[in-house]
C-alpha cells in the first residue's frame, strides 16, 4: 500500500505542479543557488532563487541578527518558507526574529510535541507557538516540497516515535539540476538503520550535509557506502564546546575520499549557485499524503 501511495503523489505533483509548463518557463539569466550558511553554533541552510528564498534551519537565536543580515546581502527580501528539521535551538531558535521579519512566511517542521523538562524551554516555546501559526503545516516521509526548480523530498520521520528530537529529525533530500544532496538534520545512528532499510535513500550524491555536526553518533560507515558523497559540508563553529566534529567522522569520511568543507573554516558553503535553470517566480508547493494543495504565490 505504502508503495501504491507513493507513485500516486509522485504522479500527481509532477503533472499538476511541478512541471506546468504554466508555472515553469526557461530562463538562462536567473539563477537557483544552495548554501550553508555560517551560522556559528548551529545550523541554516539557504535555497535561493532570484530575492526568493527558503531556509532550513535557523540557527540559534544569538545569531538572529546576522542571518537576517546574510538574507540581505545575498538578496532575499522575499522568505517563503522555513523548514525545521527539529527544534533544537541550535536549529531553530531564530524562529521569531524571522517570524517578526518575514510575516508572510510559511513554516513546517515535524510538529513533534514538546514536553516540559525533556527539551529547551526556548524549543517548547517554538513549538507552542508553530502550533497557533495558522502558516504552520505538519511534514513526514512522503512528504514533497517544489521550490524554482529543486525538489525537496522528507525521507523521514514516518511518524514521531518518542520524545528525542534527533531521532524525530527531518531528513530531507534536495534534487537540483541533475544534482544531489542530503540533510540529515540531527538524525542519529538508529535512524540511518532504518532509512539504510528503505529504498529512499540516494547514491553518489554531490553533497552531504553532515548529520548532527559531525559527531559520533551520526554518520556510519553504512551510511556512507549507501550514499558515496562527493562532499561532506559540516555546520560547527570554532572551537565549539562540544567538539564538534568527532575524529572518528573525520576519518570514515577521509577514508571515502569525501572532500570535507566546514563553515568554522570556509564560513558560507556554496553547494551551488550560478547555473542556469527555470523561472518558478519562487513559487513553493506541498504535496501531503492526505491533500493535494494548489500552489500560492504571494
Amino acid at each position: 500500500m505504502k508503495m501504491k501511495r507513493n507513485i500516486f503523489i509522485l504522479s500527481t505533483l509532477l503533472s499538476s505542479v511541478l512541471f506546468n509548463p504554466s508555472l515553469l518557463a526557461d530562463a538562462a539569466n536567473n539563477h537557483t543557488r544552495l548554501i550553508a550558511l555560517d551560522v556559528k553554533e548551529g545550523q541554516a541552510i539557504l535555497l535561493q532563487h532570484k530575492n526568493r528564498g527558503i531556509l532550513i534551519d535557523t540557527g540559534h537565536a544569538g545569531e538572529a541578527l546576522q542571518l537576517l543580515k546574510k538574507l540581505e546581502q545575498y538578496g532575499v527580501s522575499q522568505l517563503q518558507a522555513v523548514i525545521f528539521t527539529h527544534l533544537h535551538p541550535d536549529h531553530a531558535s531564530a524562529y521569531f526574529r524571522i517570524k517578526e521579519a518575514f510575516p508572510l512566511s510559511r513554516f513546517y517542521s515535524n510538529c513533534q510535541p514538546i514536553q516540559v523538562n525533556r527539551a529547551p524551554d526556548i524549543s517548547r516555546w517554538i513549538a507552542d507557538d508553530l502550533q497557533n501559526n495558522p502558516a504552520h503545516q505538519c511534514l513526514n516521509a512522503d512528504d514533497r516540497l517544489g521550490f524554482a526548480n529543486a525538489e525537496l523530498d522528507i525521507l523521514w520521520p514516518d511518524k514521531i516515535e518518542g520524545d528525542n528530537l534527533n531521532y524525530n529529525s527531518l531528513v530531507i533530500h534536495i534534487k537540483m539540476n541533475r544534482r544531489d544532496y542530503l540533510l540529515m538534520g540531527d538524525a542519529d545512528l538508529n535512524v540511518e538503520k532504518k532509512l539504510l532499510n528503505t529504498d529512499r535513500l540516494p547514491q553518489n550524491i554531490d553533497a552531504l550535509v553532515v548529520g548532527h555536526h559531525g559527531w559520533h553518533d551520526a554518520s556510519s560507515d553504512a551510511l556512507l557506502k549507501q550514499l558515496k558523497p562527493s562532499r561532506a559540508i559540516i555546520s560547527i563553529n570554532a572551537n565549539n564546546a562540544r567538539g564538534y566534529p568527532h575524529s572518528s567522522v573525520l576519518q570514515r569520511l577521509q577514508h571515502y575520499g569525501v572532500e570535507i568543507s566546514r563553515t568554522d573554516h570556509h564560513g558560507d558553503i556554496h553547494l551551488q549557485q550560478a547555473l542556469p535553470d527555470s523561472d518558478a517566480e519562487g513559487i513553493i508547493t506541498e504535496q501531503h499524503r492526505r491533500a493535494v494543495l494548489s500552489p500560492t504565490t504571494d
